[in-house]
């Protein structure tokens, strides 16, 4: 499932709350500067790397060509921190697709940049009772979590999904 589909999907029953029915919910959810006091689990952390979705092999400089793919940052987090109790650390991570909003500003993220995380969603245990599996199973899969970003320096946010497909996904 590409992830601007499956973030539709995970925020479409929070849009009544987030925003004003002619206000898109993107621009809601990256208005302003860094979220405080809300009931939302955030953390400062920093960039850690900035790299094409799509990549063969490991680099560190890039062309804006070598980003046709999307955008994958990943963010180191204080020690020990944990958005929610789960039995497995959640890769601290937002994914791209190309041509997604923000990929401008996320290509343009560099490692150590100061950063605000927040868990905006997360997935739901589903299970499958005509095949007796688990088809997300939350505890064991990390894959699916949606985070806001908000940048110290560029003072403008962005969000995404952790991994490009969801908890259960492909």
């Amino acid at each position: 499932m590409r992830a601007s589909a499956f973030l539709s999907i995970a925020l479409t029953a929070a849009a009544p709350l987030l925003a004003a029915a002619d206000e898109p919910i993107h621009d809601y959810v990256v208005r302003g500067g860094a979220w405080t006091g809300l009931s939302v689990p955030c953390t400062k952390g920093t960039v850690s790397e900035v790299a094409p979705r799509l990549t063969s092999g490991t680099g560190t400089s890039w062309t804006k060509a070598d980003f046709a793919s999307g955008v994958d940052i990943s963010f180191k987090i204080p020690r020990g921190y944990k958005f929610i109790n789960t039995p497995h650390s959640i890769g601290a991570s937002v994914v791209h697709y190309q041509n997604e909003a923000d990929n401008a500003l996320m290509m343009s993220e560099k490692a150590g940049d100061p950063v605000q995380l927040c868990l905006m969603s997360y997935p739901t245990p589903q299970y499958d009772a005509s095949t007796k599996r688990w088809v997300c199973n939350p505890d064991t899969d990390a894959r699916g979590y949606i985070f806001r970003v908000y940048d110290y320096k560029r003072h403008r946010a962005y969000y995404g999904p952790n991994t490009e497909h969801g908890c259960g996904g492909a």
